[in-house]
């Protein structure tokens, strides 16, 4: 159950942005909860924040969890925080500019 509950909540906050109804407050509260949840999930280590480590340990394909978790550790100081989780989730169906 753990190893779904991870990409699906992952998939959730991503497609925040599709929902117009919902205000970026609303959208960032609900980030930040999902977050919360995930980490309660993954932070063995009880340091707040994600490690890499952590994060692989939910995925059994290690090059799709090299994919997944590039883009949500903004910084690539090697750990995915709340606040980086956040403005991902945030951005996430903005669309690019060219």
């Amino acid at each position: 159950m753990k190893k779904l509950l991870i990409p699906l909540i992952i998939v959730f906050i991503a497609g925040f942005q599709q929902i117009r109804a919902q205000s970026q407050k609303d959208i960032e509260k609900n980030a930040r909860e999902a977050y919360k949840m995930l980490l309660k999930e993954t932070d063995k280590n009880k340091d707040g924040k994600i490690s890499k480590t952590e994060f692989f340990a939910i995925w059994k394909d290690k090059k799709s969890a090299e994919e997944k978790y590039k883009p949500w550790d903004v910084n690539n100081d090697g750990f995915i925080t709340e606040d980086e989780y956040v403005k991902v989730a945030m951005n996430a169906g903005k669309k690019k500019k060219k």
